[in-house]
């Protein structure tokens, strides 16, 4: 699927290369990975569309037979209503600035000032309607001090903004707090870069597997070990732009 995204590939085709049934490979990659193959290969799909739109001057059409997309409705549609913007709309200089991404090829984090500051700028929710999220970030010893943020998302392969985060320092084993989530069930994403960075940064990875249930009155907590991103772990791309409201640069 990675190398093949721009393919009209099918589950039977996919299950035919490793000569087992569509309903084995599934149930087998499902728990492999924590995602269907169809959603998984939507995340790569959705992936390489949206860094092809924040590196390339491609058009949106271009894009579209580059990922495996045979009509620029259906791919405009899709893309709109699982991203929460239009193709064009992700062009947005807000969007490419506040651009957390995390693949084994790829990878962009904005600067912990600029994430700290859109983490300030989201809406705060009624008090009586929020609930507190609790848990622990830790980086391997050689990876030394880098800057985190923790999102939590309403799916396990996010494409939209985080519905909350924070943005910490993080050095070995580091507790965090996260207030004001809505109640329900959430996934926790945790993306991190080194304090120093180069050209050739490399960020590190950490998500739960499964959802965690929030609610008033009960003691969510997660944990979380960061590490770099394997080439089968599902890529991510989501901008801390606040997207319920028109982005603006």
């Amino acid at each position: 699927m990675r190398s093949r995204y721009s393919d009209p590939i099918t589950l039977n085709e996919i299950a035919a290369e490793v000569f087992v049934s569509p309903y084995h490979f599934s149930r087998i990659f499902s728990r492999a990975i924590g995602l269907t193959p169809g959603r998984y290969l939507t995340a790569v799909r959705l992936f390489a569309a949206k860094r092809l739109l924040l590196t390339t001057d491609l058009t949106v059409s271009d894009i579209v037979c580059s990922v495996g997309y045979n009509s620029v409705g259906t791919f405009t549609s899709r893309f709109t209503r699982v991203v929460g913007m239009s193709p064009t709309q992700y062009r947005d200089p807000t969007v490419s600035r506040l651009l957390v991404a995390a693949s084994f090829d790829f990878s962009r984090m904005p600067e912990p000032g600029e994430m700290a500051m859109a983490a300030s700028r989201r809406p705060s929710l009624p008090c009586w309607h929020t609930t507190t999220l609790r848990g622990t970030i830790e980086v391997p010893l050689a990876a030394g001090a880098v800057d985190a943020m923790v999102g939590v998302f309403s799916e396990a392969a996010p494409q939209r903004s985080p519905v909350a985060f924070q943005v910490l320092p993080v050095s070995g084993r580091t507790e965090f707090e996260m207030e004001g989530l809505p109640s329900g069930s959430h996934h926790v994403l945790a993306v991190a870069a080194p304090r120093i960075r180069g050209a050739d940064t490399r960020v590190l990875t950490a998500a739960t597997r499964r959802s965690v249930s929030v609610m008033p009155g009960s003691h969510a907590h997660v944990d979380l070990a960061l590490q770099p991103p394997a080439e089968a772990d599902p890529p991510v791309a989501v901008t801390l732009a606040d997207t319920s409201r028109p982005v603006r640069a």
